[in-house]
């Protein structure tokens, strides 16, 4: 079992990425502020953390970069969970922001456990 953080603005999205990990027996908690994922990150480091690669405020990409440097060895392995296609997510990472994987949205429950699978075994 592994902890896992979900960031993601849309309340049904996270609710429903929190509810399939869940069902696969992770420990999954969930907010839909960056700022307050950094705060949940430095209190309870994650495995890993699905990132909505668009959200105001703070982005996913900037959110893992800030994780990055704020958790350093302790920082997740992070999944970008996004409708954005993954070449233009990748476009838009460097490789210390390029994430293990990518969930597109909407998400089968098979792909998504598949996702989770590899990355925690990255």
């Amino acid at each position: 079992m592994a902890r896992v953080l979900i960031v993601d603005d849309t309340d049904i999205v996270r609710k429903a990425l929190e509810l399939a990990l869940r069902k696969m027996g992770h420990e999954a908690e969930s907010t839909s502020c960056a700022l307050t994922a950094l705060e949940l990150a430095r209190a309870r480091p994650p495995d890993l953390a699905l990132l909505d690669y668009r959200m105001p405020v703070m982005d996913g990409v900037t959110l893992f970069g800030a994780m990055r440097a704020e958790l350093g060895d302790r920082c997740p392995k992070v999944l970008f969970v996004s409708a954005t296609p993954p070449e233009e997510v990748r476009a838009k990472t460097t490789p210390s922001t390029r994430a293990v994987g990518y969930v597109k949205k909407p998400f089968h429950l098979d792909d998504l456990s598949k996702v989770v699978a590899e990355a925690l075994a990255a």
